[in-house]
């Protein structure tokens, strides 16, 4: 979702494509450039989430960050982007971080699973108190990306040592490391897998992407939900299994004229998952419901309202570098 002008313009283009879970880039996804927010615009944000009743917001930190490199300036700024973000998360009272753990360069994982624990671990001691969590999403694989794997990623975990730190599925990166998604047999392997190494307990997020590259090709290419290889009867397959429907779901999906996730993105999700159409658009929120800044919103989880605890959220992403001078950000939308 986009939220140029300000964070809480985040939450009027949620409303507008019915997501009830957000995920922001709240600083340019390709600089290392602090946020910092003046009282008033906190103030609006928090007013404007709390009035808009909305059930979760994930910060997504910036794409330079690599724990497992061997440029030790690299491997700093990346621990204090990680803490910075923390930081806001626990300003803004968001639900978690998002964070890419880095490429170990052909050093090889276990030659750099050691710094990496070591790494989070500093930026956990060093987070302020909070409920917000360092949530490691998995990669496709490409150019030495750790956490390619329910085992690698089950391995970060015990080397963070910290119940504050948790998993992010993307279902696009899963697919091209080599997990197929798209029947019954490859769903079971996945979520075994998952269930093993991780612990379904440690998996507090799902980013729903459909995949324009192949099984295993580890090219990290978004489609939107259909219109790639995992197809719908695969996410109608993962949204059956109710472990994962205890999490919150985000779509990051190129959308209609490649502005992110827009409410048909959201509906079909949400059909997908046996729920009906998102909650009609506010007046005004977000421009009207066709309107550019509409299209990219949030979108919530097939868990329902009534508090059963099916908490799903879809959550859609806009541009990466939504980020003007600090003040706005890139924002996705979830069920």
């Amino acid at each position: 979702m986009a939220a140029r002008g300000g964070i809480h313009t985040a939450v009027d283009n949620a409303l507008a494509i019915g997501a009830e879970v957000i995920q922001t880039h709240p600083t340019p996804a390709q600089m290392w450039r602090p946020l910092h927010l003046e009282d008033a615009e906190l103030r609006l944000y928090i007013e404007s989430y709390a009035a808009a009743a909305l059930r979760g917001h994930f910060l997504h930190a910036v794409y330079l960050i690599n724990l497992a490199s061997p440029k030790q300036e690299l491997l700093r700024s990346s621990i204090e982007s990680l803490v910075h973000y923390m930081e806001l998360a626990a300003t803004l009272d968001c639900d978690g971080v998002v964070f890419h753990p880095g490429s170990h360069l052909g050093a090889g994982f276990d030659a750099v699973l050691p710094q990496v624990g070591a790494a989070i671990r500093e930026v956990i001691g060093r987070s302020p108190p909070g409920r917000a969590l360092l949530l490691v999403e998995n990669s496709a694989g490409a150019g030495g990306n750790v956490g390619r794997s329910a085992e690698e990623l089950g391995r970060i975990l015990e080397a963070a040592g910290s119940e504050r730190v948790g998993v992010c599925l993307d279902t696009q990166h899963a697919y091209a490391a080599g997990y197929d998604l798209r029947d019954a047999a490859g769903v079971a392997r996945t979520t075994g897998e998952l269930a093993r190494h991780v612990g379904f307990e440690r998996l507090r997020l799902v980013h729903a992407n459909d995949s324009a590259s192949g099984l295993g090709s580890r090219a990290d290419r978004h489609a939107d939900i259909g219109r790639g290889e995992i197809g719908e009867a695969g996410f109608r397959l993962l949204l059956e299994d109710p472990r994962l429907r205890g999490v919150p779901w985000v779509l990051e999906v190129p959308g209609p004229e490649r502005k992110g996730p827009d409410r048909g993105q959201v509906s079909l999700l949400r059909e997908l998952a046996g729920l009906g159409p998102p909650s009609p658009a506010p007046d005004g929120a977000g421009g009207s419901p066709g309107s550019a800044g509409a299209r990219r919103g949030r979108a919530h989880a097939p868990g329902g309202v009534a508090g059963a605890g099916d908490g799903r959220s879809v959550q859609s992403t806009g541009d990466p570098g939504g980020v003007r001078n600090g003040r706005g950000t890139s924002c996705t939308a979830g069920l």
